[in-house]
């Protein structure tokens, strides 16, 4: 028989004898336990505590039996386990820890369960010795140098193994002393189903964990699978409501073009019509910045004709209403007046003279800031407003500061009232009423129907710059606010 062939034999004998070896050593506690408690007592002592500097005063002793309880119930009914032998060698060191003496009691020595283990390892190392010296014999054919890294890290590893084994054994079996429950919601048949194939705890666990991660996988790509499906339905939805998004924005874009190109039909016709009659008198009048009064008796169409001038310069030049001071804003004038719009309005005596004097800060502000829009201030009835005593002196600076102010603060102003005399106005204003002001004249034939015809005060001039004063005019049939309104809200107003 060779060479080879013999070593061979040696290594399989050498083999079964450390394998049966092994099996038959192996064992849940392969070594003795010590089952100990800890049990400390108290530090608590019944004794008197002496306080403050002077007096000593006698507190109420501690109540042992009850701290004991205590402390048995939280250290002295766990059990405890070590090896035996450490147990042995803290008994020969006692003495340089005398004070855990009577705190550390052993309870029970636990005997390993195989008492053939001895002989088992002996067949182990047997099998390894076996195995190592025929091992030997081919390394001996290799370089020295070679064999002995061999062997070194051969010892090495099985020393590492040893102790790798005998901690985890004793740290399982103590588990299992002080829980005695299953592990990992295992049935004991599966436990002991899977201890007869030879599985250990670790492997046990890696299962477990094997089993875990495959149903959080599944569930993971389930779960991934209905999120695309969402994604792709969400794609699909923002698609289609883009493409409407589109559409109602293009139906828009074309209604708001096609609504401009007819607000501004609606304003240039309007403003050739304002041109057209009478040398653009009328005109020159809604575009003019200087303060404008409407004079004349009741029944002559003030308020009308202020409404309608009004609606004017606030679709064709953009000044909306802003602030309307009426005493009769929601009585008679309310017809006239609902169609303005306006921001801001005052009835009441108290709303009034507050609005005066709001209105004369405002003008001050605005000339301050240079504003780039307009906007309008409409009053009627200013002369009764001098003789109520909480607006008088609102008034009286309201109407001098008028005279100027509007202009600069870019605001229209259109004023109603019965004469335009100092007795209806402010004293001392006249020079400046009649250059910086507008007045419009308005008749009527019973007290209760406008006439057409109207009278330029003064405040305008001709194309050659000469001023006009008490010059005949007429205003067409359209000037009425409704008419003016329904223009440019949907109805056809014919302008003759």
């Amino acid at each position: 028989m060779s060479r080879n062939k013999i070593e061979l034999s040696a290594i399989i004998i050498s083999a079964v004898v450390g394998i049966t070896g092994f099996c038959f050593s192996h064992s849940r506690q392969p070594y003795p336990l010590a089952q100990i408690q800890f049990c400390p007592q108290t530090a608590n002592k019944k004794e008197n505590i002496l306080t403050d500097k002077n007096k000593a005063k006698k507190l109420k002793h501690y109540d042992l039996e009850k701290a004991q309880k205590k402390l048995d119930s939280k250290y002295c009914h766990q059990p405890r386990y070590v090896l035996a032998e450490e147990w042995d060698k803290y008994n020969s060191y006692g003495s340089i820890i005398p004070y855990m003496g009577s705190t550390i009691s052993l309870v029970r020595i636990i005997p390993k369960d195989n008492p053939y283990q001895i002989y088992g390892n002996v067949a182990s190392v047997l099998g390894l010795w076996g195995i190592s010296l025929t091992l030997a014999s081919r390394v001996g054919r290799l370089k020295k140098t070679d064999y002995q890294l061999g062997e070194e890290e051969k010892t090495i590893e099985y020393y590492n193994w040893q102790q790798h084994r005998r901690k985890r054994d004793i740290k399982q079996h103590s588990n299992q002393l002080y829980t005695d429950t299953l592990k990992d919601g295992l049935t004991q048949e599966d436990l002991q189903q899977r201890k007869e194939l030879g599985l250990t705890d670790d492997e046990n666990e890696a299962i477990k964990n094997q089993l875990q991660l495959e149903d959080y996988l599944k569930a993971r790509a389930v779960k991934h699978s209905e999120m695309d499906k969402q994604i792709a339905s969400n794609l699909l939805d923002k698609h289609k409501a883009e493409k409407e998004i589109d559409k109602l924005q293009n139906k828009k874009s074309s209604h708001t073009n096609t609504s401009q190109s007819s607000d501004k039909q609606l304003v240039n016709s309007l403003i050739e019509a304002l041109k057209s009659h009478e040398d653009s008198w009328l005109y020159s009048i809604v575009k003019n910045a200087k303060p404008l009064w409407l004079i004349g008796s009741q029944g002559s169409g003030k308020t009308n004709t202020a409404g309608a001038i009004a609606l004017i310069r606030k679709y064709c030049f953009d000044a909306p209403i802003y602030q309307l001071i009426d005493r009769h804003a929601t009585g008679e004038n309310w017809e006239v007046w609902k169609l303005l719009d306006a921001t801001l309005k005052a009835e009441s005596e108290e709303e009034i003279g507050q609005s005066l004097e709001d209105a004369t800060d405002r003008w001050l502000q605005r000339i301050k800031e240079k504003p780039s829009t307009k906007q309008q201030i409409i009053i009627d009835e200013f002369t009764n407003l001098k003789k109520i005593d909480s607006c008088k002196e609102a008034a009286m600076k309201f109407f001098s500061m008028h005279l100027t102010d509007t202009r600069k603060a870019k605001e229209y102003f259109i004023g109603v009232n019965h004469y335009f005399t100092n007795e209806s106005t402010v004293e001392g204003t006249f020079e400046a009423r009649k250059s910086g002001t507008i007045q419009l004249k308005k008749f009527s034939a019973n007290g209760e129907t406008p006439l057409s015809r109207v009278q330029i005060v003064h405040g305008l001039v001709d194309e050659n710059g000469n001023e006009l004063e008490e010059v005949e005019r007429t205003l067409p049939s359209w000037l009425e606010a409704n008419k003016i309104y329904g223009h440019f809200n949907g109805i056809e107003v014919g302008f003759e």
